[in-house]
């Protein structure tokens, strides 16, 4: 039986509903035991915010990003002050607010322009809750001062590959994916200017193995912060990951897809743990 759009859209949002419970419930475990999972779920939300249909899921999906207090789900809740629903707009200002990392200001500070009251209210409340100084008011609303913090910049330097096994395109693609996964936080572009950090990234490992009955693909990064322009290191952060394909469905045309998710998900996890630690530097 075909479900009406209505119908659909409940339908995932009881299955965003139990994802939700499963994401509290692996929060409440050991953070080592249940990294992988915890990122499959939270990851689950995150993608219903950016990609469902239902403006209705979109709106739930914030919610959920703001109650469970993840910095890594800034990224997502940033992209969605561009959602065409005001609804979804406003819900992920007011997300960002409750995450209280200070990181994504400059993009609460560009919805203050937003046409919708409602949106320009919740990322002026979120603004207040990160610390952000008001200025004048405007005709019948207050203004938040944009020079109330400092931008945050990262001069993003090329990868390293010391044990020579990833070679220039995949050392390229990471530098590209870590500055996708940088950008809501700060500027990636700095120019002529120096980034307030400079981050360096090297490729530790990239292995292929076969054990029991899957092949798997393994890769390891790290990153180096600096500060700028002392240049003095302060902050290592690293991340791992391995992906796993059954010995019945491998072919050796699968290796490159399997190290490129491998790469970004362990370059993932790194720069989520940089940009937690950020705001307590």
């Amino acid at each position: 039986m075909r479900l009406s759009p209505p119908a659909q859209a409940f339908r995932r949002s009881v299955a965003l509903l139990k994802t939700t419970l499963a994401v509290v419930a692996l929060l409440t475990l050991g953070e080592t035991a249940v990294r992988a999972a915890r990122e499959v779920k939270i990851g689950d939300v995150e993608e219903s915010l950016s990609r469902d249909s239902s403006f209705k899921v979109r709106v739930e999906a914030a919610l959920i990003l703001g109650r469970l207090h993840q910095v890594r789900s800034v990224p997502a809740l940033v992209g969605a002050l561009r959602d065409p629903e005001p609804g979804v707009r406003a819900t992920a200002a007011e997300s960002l607010g409750e995450i209280g990392s200070i990181l994504p200001r400059e993009a609460l500070v560009s919805a203050l322009a937003d046409p919708e009251p409602a949106v320009r209210r919740a990322a002026r409340t979120a603004l207040r809750r990160l610390g952000a100084d008001e200025g004048p008011r405007a005709p019948g609303e207050p203004d938040i001062r944009r020079h109330a913090a400092p931008t945050t910049s990262f001069d993003v330097k090329p990868i390293g590959d010391p044990g020579h096994r990833a070679g220039p395109v995949l050392q390229s693609h990471m530098r590209d994916f870590l500055i996708d996964q940088l950008r809501p936080f700060g500027d990636v572009e700095p120019g002529q200017r120096q980034g307030t950090f400079a981050v360096d990234g090297v490729i530790k490992s990239l292995s292929l193995a076969t054990t029991g009955r899957d092949v798997e693909v393994s890769c390891a990064v790290q990153l180096v912060i600096s500060r700028q322009p002392s240049g003095g290191v302060f902050m290592l952060t690293n991340g791992q990951a391995t992906v796993q394909k059954p010995k019945r469905q491998w072919r050796p045309q699968l290796r490159p897809s399997m190290e490129l998710e491998a790469l970004e998900t362990a370059v993932r996890g790194a720069s989520e743990d940089l940009v937690s630690k950020l705001p307590r530097q």
